[in-house]
């Protein structure tokens, strides 16, 4: 089945979204988001060595939004596979206080002449207090519809900075315990920082004395990708032998090998919603999909507003490459209602995310609203189909399939 994608009006892709405000869609029905139990989760252990998760679990239309306490403070993390990285950086930061409370860290500093007390105990840090976000991230996505990558990357200039400042002992210490050495989750950050400066000082290896404590070492389950390389180069050798500028240096590369406009590749590089590492792992995702088009998702994921989303993103390309290496079945990125979608060379449009918990909100009614509505416009006979990690609620399902959505459920994440 072959046929063009015509250029979409934006007031037939605002469409949509203004039939399905309060007011003017009294007729659709729309749905609180479910709430969800911790310990019946699939996948998810709900108490740690140092974190506690609430057995009650919100949602927010499109993922799962859970509340951790740990001793640094309570965080909210939004998302299964958001979680899975803070539970990896957690189980992390744990053995690293292993290591900073031995004896054999204690005698290593004593015997370099440094004091042990400025380099042991728990890393107290919450600098926000208590975080209750609001469902402004990731859930609200979807009401954005028309927004644009003016804004993005105007305050990156001080979190470039710190990230530039990242030793080799920083970069080795995280890369052994499977964590991103320009991680955004405080505490870990300040443990790092400390265990790698006292190595600097001390003059000790990163292998000896910081991990040789029973029980602490080991590589954990990494949230670092190694699935695609970047310009041939393993996402965790980067990680792990790369500074923060070398690493965008490689990013930026890649890009102007994608031929994707040169503005357009520094407001992505300039987000600071993003690691280093997340734009190496998406970038490096893309690279492996030779379809046409792959500037839609770079604009897209260039606006990025929050880290949820961020992330959320990285996430989504990992998903598309590993889809695409599985079945070679896209042919090209598409556009809808400004959000990036897959033509396969079928006829179908395809979206491919990491949603666990998609349910019929007032702002999922209206974005899929606009994108349907888009669709519709550019290809009257394409079928669309939505690929999700989790799943959706039984109105979810009947009001897309009804706008022409089949719904994949449990995809692989």
């Amino acid at each position: 089945m072959n046929f063009s994608l015509a250029p979409i009006p934006r007031a037939i892709a605002l469409a949509g979204v203004l039939l399905l405000q309060p007011g003017a869609a009294l007729a659709q029905p729309e749905e609180k988001p479910p709430t969800f139990s911790a310990a019946q989760i699939p996948g998810i252990t709900r108490v740690g060595p140092n974190y506690t998760i609430e057995n009650q679990v919100l949602s927010n239309g499109l993922q799962r939004v859970y509340f951790v306490k740990t001793p640094y403070g309570e965080f909210t993390v939004q998302g299964d596979a958001m979680l899975q990285m803070r539970l990896v950086e957690l189980l992390a930061l744990s053995q690293l206080e292993k290591v900073s409370n031995s004896e054999s860290f204690a005698r290593a500093m004593a015997q370099a002449g440094l004091d042990p007390l400025k380099f042991t105990g728990r890393v107290i840090a919450n600098p926000l207090g208590t975080v209750k976000e609001t469902f402004s991230g990731v859930g609200a996505m979807l009401g954005r519809i028309q927004s644009g990558v003016a804004n993005a990357g105007k305050t990156q200039d001080k979190p470039l900075a710190s990230a530039l400042g990242v030793t080799s002992e920083k970069r080795e210490l995280a890369a052994h315990h499977g964590v991103d050495p320009y991680t955004d989750f405080p505490p870990l950050k300040a443990k790092l920082d400390q265990l790698a400066r006292a190595a600097a000082l001390g003059g000790l290896t990163v292998t000896g004395a910081l991990v040789a404590v029973p029980g602490a070492a080991g590589i954990v389950v990494s949230n670092i990708s190694t699935a695609n390389k970047l310009n041939n180069i393993a996402v965790e050798e980067l990680a792990r032998k790369y500074t923060a500028a070398q690493i965008l240096d490689q990013n930026r590369a890649l890009l102007a090998k994608m031929r994707v406009d040169p503005n357009l590749s520094a407001s992505l590089l300039a987000n600071p919603n993003y690691t280093p590492i997340d734009l190496a792992v998406m970038l490096a995702a893309l690279d492996s999909m030779p379809v046409q088009g792959r500037e839609i998702f770079v604009a897209r994921a260039a606006a990025a507003p929050s880290r949820a989303i961020a992330y959320f993103t990285r996430r989504q390309a990992e998903m598309l490459a590993d889809g695409n290496r599985r079945n070679r079945n896209f042919v090209r990125f598409v556009d809808l209602a400004g959000y990036p979608f897959l033509l396969t060379r079928e006829g179908r449009i395809v979206a491919v995310a990491p949603i666990d918990a998609l349910s019929w909100t007032e702002e999922t009614a209206a974005g899929f609203g606009a994108i349907t509505a888009a669709r519709q416009q550019a290809a009257p006979k394409a079928r669309g189909e939505l690929r999700i990690t989790g799943q959706a609620t039984a109105l979810a399902k009947r009001q897309l399939k009804a706008q022409g959505w089949t719904v994949r459920e449990r995809q692989q994440n």
